[in-house]
């Protein structure tokens, strides 16, 4: 490569843009353009980072772009080394790779260069290459996560190849476009003890669950709580799971036990309790119709004989709650983006002990529904 070359590479480089180099020359090809930033006068301070390797599989050139613009979001916050594997039925027979900065812009218009992302494509069949590469190419002493969010790409890409490698493995049960079944997440998070299983969907829902659990401070207290008799909980259809793990952290929490399970006529499901002082509670999974968003419970209902406590989402930032000793009212919730969740997810909540022993509930309840002949998820 000429002198000119090298330099427009290192210009492109430093802006973000990516670079195509041969398969075999990654770590060869980036260790020239960081060296080349270190002593390059003009371009002010550079930073080379990575608190993670964020292995990233998806599946097509327009999620490779979404899965591109997440990896930029994320970079300012959590520094990472993300590689990205796509499988593209229209490549051709050999994996092609490109290398990128991703570039934090800094007060008063100077760069930092802080992350990089490395980009694997290839064509259906060229999974059984990833594991290799991805194991060539994590930085050595820093720990991998995979974000599992496409179920478009073989599964047996994780769970032969990543998950070996993997310290944190992160999935979106919320998502729209094909949401994790629960058998496979169960399936996922024993084969990953006793590392943890980070959800975006139950991250997503924090500020709507803590909504609906601060109905219950003071001047109202537990009291409805312990005498519930109804619970519903209205999802989009597809959002079956996140209401499942609603059902079962109310139900964990209060030490509601399961007793039977059955469909219902609109096509949710319906789950028998009975309370800790010897008192049922129906509880009720409502397909409700609605725009596709990344907000799958879009109402927690709880009923005690007389009152109702409601909290209904309106918007992705936005509910209303209902309480029998107040007129309703609007409440701003915390919006997160995928970008926020997934920086979170890598965090300390992504960590969450409760997200694990409320999965562990919700995959009881399934198996009860199941055996009630049930073919849900």
């Amino acid at each position: 490569m000429s002198e000119a070359d090298a330099r427009a590479n290192f210009e492109r480089f430093a802006r973000g843009e990516p670079i195509a180099v041969d398969v075999r020359e990654i770590e060869r090809e980036l260790g020239a353009l960081w060296q080349q930033a270190s002593h390059d006068g003009g371009t002010g301070a550079v930073a080379r980072a990575a608190l993670w390797n964020l292995v990233i599989p998806t599946h097509g050139r327009e999620a490779l772009a979404r899965t591109k613009a997440l990896v930029d979001a994320i970079a300012p916050a959590a520094p990472i080394r993300a590689i990205t594997l796509c499988l593209d039925d229209g490549a051709g027979g050999d994996l092609s790779a490109t290398i990128e900065s991703n570039v934090v812009s800094q007060p008063g218009g100077g760069r930092v260069v802080y992350s990089e992302e490395i980009t694997l494509v290839g064509p259906v069949g060229a999974e059984a290459h990833f594991g290799a590469m991805v194991r060539a190419l994590q930085v050595p002493g820093v720990r991998t996560a995979t974000l599992w969010m496409d179920a478009a790409m073989p599964s047996t890409l994780l769970v032969r190849e990543l998950l070996p490698v993997t310290r944190r493995l992160i999935v979106d049960t919320a998502s729209c476009a094909a949401p994790l079944h629960l058998q496979d997440l169960e399936r996922l998070a024993a084969r990953t003890q006793p590392r943890p299983v980070a959800d975006l969907g139950w991250l997503r829902l924090g500020s709507f669950r803590l909504l609906f659990a601060g109905l219950f401070d003071a001047p109202v207290g537990g009291a409805p709580l312990r005498g519930a008799t109804r619970l519903t909980v209205r999802h989009r259809p597809g959002g079956d799971v996140s209401a499942l793990l609603i059902v079962a952290w109310l139900g964990h929490l209060l030490h509601w036990r399961p007793l039977r399970a059955s469909q219902t006529s609109d096509g949710g499901l319906r789950f028998d309790f009975e309370r800790a002082d010897g008192g049922s509670v129906e509880t009720l999974l409502v397909p409700t119709g609605g725009p596709c968003d990344a907000s799958a419970v879009l109402a927690i209902e709880l009923e005690n004989g007389r009152d109702a406590y409601v909290v209904t989402r309106d918007a992705i930032d936005e509910a209303h709650v209902q309480l029998p000793i107040a007129p309703p009212r609007a409440v701003k919730l915390d919006a997160y983006t995928d970008a926020d969740l997934c920086v979170a997810a890598l965090g300390p909540r992504g960590r969450d002990p409760l997200f694990a022993q409320c999965l562990q509930v919700a995959g009881r309840l399934w198996s009860l529904e199941a055996r009630a002949g049930g073919s849900r998820r």
